[in-house]
């Protein structure tokens, strides 16, 4: 029995140790290269988009792949 209450008494211990410690700050996307890529992505959709309406099928298709990876990009800033 006093290995569980040693144990007890060192995870009590453990918890006050990490009760003091300030807790991780976390990166926050830049929110203003997060809403100019969105913007650019936007405009690649929409030219994609124009494209279909006269028959560009392999022009739209690149737009759109374009558009997709900007989308990636937006995620990772």
């Amino acid at each position: 029995m006093s290995t569980f209450n040693e144990a007890v008494e060192e995870i009590k211990k453990t918890k006050e140790i990490l009760d003091g410690q300030p807790a991780p700050i976390e990166k926050h996307p830049d929110p203003k290269k997060h809403k100019y890529i969105s913007f650019v992505k936007s405009g690649f959709r929409i030219l994609a988009g124009v494209s279909l309406c006269f028959g560009e099928f392999a022009v739209a298709g690149t737009l759109f792949i374009v558009a997709e990876v900007l989308g990636i990009a937006e995620e990772l800033v």
